[in-house]
């Protein structure tokens, strides 16, 4: 999650009763108001009980780790990186295979090994077997990149498997400054992310290609007076995203095969003179859905194909971050929101033995809003979700992380 506050926590615990629903691999990274990038991480337990490949842990190691002081999470990294706040932060991931080629496992005599093998085979009219005599399926996907962007327009590359930073360059003088960011394909997308979206002040879009981060592609769309792009997010083909706008009202989707606006979706106007702001837009990780909440305190998921609303709902307070979870059971749209709240909301409606019964529940408050006129320090900033947990017998994943504005970073 992207944290804003100056008081970020140095580790997290985990309980007895949470353990058997956390993943074998969790990472927090977090963006702070001075410029702060901070990372909370299991690689060294998870190292220890699963090997570098990316096996997890089963119940007794998560039992010997439990004992460990209780901590699940220690803090990986914490450095200075911005004049001025953070941004935006985006993560990629990369397979443990290319992990260990970018580390160098095995040495490169391992590769031309190989390469002179391949190349004796086609000499020899022999036809090459590509599989690695391994199972076909490829291990769970690393964290790879951690890319943030800063008030100061800077734009910082971190390599997460070897803990170090990796570049950095600047958004084009003429476009403003990076207020939100994605990669292309992004995770949990088996695909390997290519390229890296920024949103800017400018209201237009820099699409970088990943690697050597040079600006391929400029999109035009969002104005630039009241800030331009506020927030966006790529199907998880790659092949479009959707972006909301700072103040203009508009939510725009983008065909990222051509380069080009595709369709343009106009929020209700807050007043006369006011037009609306998307706060933040997502798609679920099938991509057959995406949800977007407005200043207004709406929130809307739709289906991708039919465009067909699955929820319509106003909540009480604005929502500052949305995001999909649940499983089996059911799709569910939790609202970080800034009255404290935490509503988790039904996405898709009534079958017909619900409709029969009556009884079924649609929403829940997962956490009830602060007293008062003003949440305070009990803001939620943000919220993610946490892939590859969920109940024993696979019931889904129902875990977030969530930041408020008084420096708590929490896995619930």
């Amino acid at each position: 999650p992207h944290q804003r506050s100056r008081r970020p926590r140095p580790s997290a615990t985990m309980t007895s009763t949470s353990r058997s629903r956390l993943p074998s691999r969790l990472l927090i990274a977090v963006g702070t108001y001075d410029g702060v990038l901070a990372g909370w991480d299991t690689d060294d337990a998870h190292r220890s009980a699963g090997g570098p490949d990316g096996g997890g842990m089963d119940d007794n190691e998560l039992e010997k780790l439990a004992k460990n002081d209780g901590e699940f999470l220690k803090m990986s990294f914490a450095m200075a990186v911005h004049d001025g706040s953070v941004r935006a932060i985006s993560v990629s991931s990369q397979h443990p295979q290319q992990r260990r080629a970018q580390d160098g496992g095995g040495g490169g005599g391992g590769k031309k090994r190989r390469n002179k093998k391949r190349r004796n085979k086609e000499r020899s009219g022999e036809a090459e077997d590509t599989s690695d005599g391994k199972n076909d399926s490829l291990p769970p996907p690393v964290p790879g990149t951690l890319l943030s962007a800063g008030y100061d327009e800077s734009l910082s590359v971190y390599s997460l498997p070897r803990r170090s930073q990796a570049g950095e360059f600047r958004s084009p003088p003429d476009l403003g400054s990076p207020t939100c960011s994605s990669f292309a394909p992004p995770p949990p997308s088996p695909v390997q992310s290519t390229h890296a979206l920024v949103g800017l002040s400018s209201g237009k879009i820099a699409v970088y290609r990943k690697g050597d981060w040079t600006a391929e592609h400029v999109l035009s769309g969002h104005g630039s007076e009241h800030g331009g792009v506020n927030c966006l997010a790529v199907h998880p083909s790659g092949k479009m995203a959707l972006s909301g706008g700072r103040g203009d009202g508009k939510l725009i989707l983008w065909d990222l095969t051509r380069g080009r606006l595709g369709y343009v979706h106009k929020i209700p106007d807050l007043g006369r003179t006011r037009k609306g702001t998307v706060t933040d837009v997502v798609f679920s990780d099938d991509g057959g859905r995406y949800a977007f909440s407005t200043d207004s305190g709406k929130v809307t998921a739709r289906d991708v194909a039919t465009g067909e609303d699955l929820l319509d709902v106003a909540l009480p307070s604005r929502a500052n971050q949305v995001c999909f979870v649940g499983g089996p059971e059911g799709l569910f749209l939790a609202a970080a929101c800034d009255d404290g709240s935490l509503p988790v909301l039904a996405v898709g409606g009534l079958s017909e033995d619900e409709e029969g019964t009556g009884a079924a529940r649609r929403a829940i408050m997962a956490i009830e809003p602060v007293d008062g006129p003003v949440a305070g320090d009990a803001r939620f900033k943000c919220i993610r979700p946490v892939r590859g947990g969920g109940e024993e017998g696979g019931a889904g994943d129902f875990l977030v992380v969530t930041a408020n504005s008084g420096g708590v970073i929490s896995v619930i």
